[in-house]
């Protein structure tokens, strides 16, 4: 129960009722140091019924709210290892002294909203009742290891701290907002990047790729930190926006073209706003937020890093260092942005089947205004013939990226 005093303030009190003339009824005003709320209320009600009932008896609690047995039950499903104990709502009561009982408690909690002074409502939990560890019987490979790696100091990596600062610092700049660092690697691991992409990501916010600096040291391999093509050092940030052969900056005209045939804003491209696009948040004119552009930012600048990424081992592995053709490089990133958009067209379709699906409404929204004949195409053009993005290939005509093992 919840009223406001002469004050203003807003009080929240509650009642326990077993039984006409029952010396346990009661009715309390919460304490200060709590929100004062209905719920809390009555979850306050049904703690002081517990902490006063022996734990070897059953017990039958009802509540107002059905939301207090929904905590209750989903919180404290093991409560039932010791007693039974059942959580039901007023709609539930059958007999007249269930019903009594009640209306009992809603008059002692209005009663204990007058009360001038909080009571004190005791939330320290009884040694006996504290769990140490897994129940063996519920213990799952998930848990376990979610386990040990609590158990585990995470150690510092400058390089990694540094990549959080630099995406935090894009952010900041580009979408005005500063993410937590938690936030930062949720992001990397966003269901619009496919999971090559996530790994690549990953490993780029620790700066573990084998380039750069990590040949300094090795014997006989010094002269792979410089690139072959710039003579500078040759880190992410080089590969990605500096370096001077063909690959980059190719990519980057190419997805900048495709962006503002949808939006009008082209973002500063930086290392971290490019490791950071997984925290895109596209508004228009009013600051309402744009899902679908949002989620094509998305997919747009982690599909061009990777495709950079892939041109220069293309380049650096498989042509000794010749630099590819800036018609292939065109193709290559084309093929890409189209194998995506017949992907989301399939998963579209998936809905109906209940399978791992992209809600269609989702998928129109995400490539609006990037496709080709787009006036011709029906206004639904997830089902019908292949739909391409609106920017024509160089000759010959775009194909799959060659398959090569592991990338360094």
């Amino acid at each position: 129960m919840t009223s406001k005093n002469e004050e203003g303030e807003l009080i929240a009190g509650g009642g326990v009722w077993y039984a006409i003339g029952d010396a346990r009824n009661m009715e309390f005003r919460l304490p200060g140091h709590l929100q004062h709320t209905a719920f809390n209320a009555e979850t306050a009600a049904a703690l002081l019924t517990i902490q006063r009932t022996h734990p070897g008896t059953p017990l039958n609690i009802y509540c107002a709210k059905e939301s207090v047995r929904k905590t209750v039950i989903k919180k404290l499903s093991d409560m039932e290892d010791r007693a039974k104990t059942w959580f039901r709502t007023a709609e539930d009561a059958e007999t007249s002294s269930d019903k009594a009982g009640y209306a009992g408690a809603a008059q002692l909690a209005q009663e204990g909203c007058r009360r001038p002074m909080p009571d004190q409502v005791s939330t320290v939990v009884p040694p006996e009742m504290v769990l140490k560890g897994l129940k063996l019987s519920k213990l799952t490979q998930a848990l376990a290891y979610a386990a040990i790696k609590e158990t585990k100091e995470i150690p510092f990596r400058r390089a990694t701290d540094n990549r959080v600062k630099q995406v935090q610092l894009a952010t900041k700049q580009n979408f005005n907002r500063l993410p937590a660092p938690p936030e930062i690697w949720k992001s990397i691991r966003h269901k619009d990047f496919t999971r090559q992409t996530r790994n690549f990501l990953w490993k780029s916010m620790h700066d573990a790729h084998h380039i750069g600096k990590f040949w300094k040291h090795i014997p006989e391999c010094g002269d792979r930190e410089i690139c072959q093509f710039c003579g500078e050092t040759e880190d992410l940030e080089h590969i990605v926006l500096k370096c001077n052969r063909p690959g980059q900056q190719q990519v980057w005209e190419l997805a900048k073209e495709l962006w503002l045939k949808k939006h009008s804003m082209w973002p500063n491209l930086s290392i971290g706003a490019i490791l950071g696009c997984g925290l895109a948040s596209i508004t228009n004119e009013k600051g309402h937020h744009l899902p679908g552009a949002s989620r094509f930012y998305r997919i747009l600048i982690s599909e061009s890093l990777f495709i950079i990424w892939k041109i220069r081992n293309d380049c650096v592995i498989g042509n000794g260092g010749v630099p590819l053709p800036v018609n292939e490089i065109r193709n290559k990133w084309l093929f890409t942005m189209n194998q995506r958009l017949d992907l989301d067209r399939v998963l579209s379709n998936r809905l109906k089947y209940g399978a791992v699906s992209i809600r269609p409404l989702l998928v129109l929204q995400t490539w609006a205004s990037t496709l080709k004949n787009e006036v011709e195409l029906p206004q639904n053009w997830l089902i019908g013939p292949r739909v391409l993005v609106g920017i024509e290939p160089n000759q010959p005509s775009a194909t799959p990226p060659r398959r090569r093992g592991r990338n360094r």
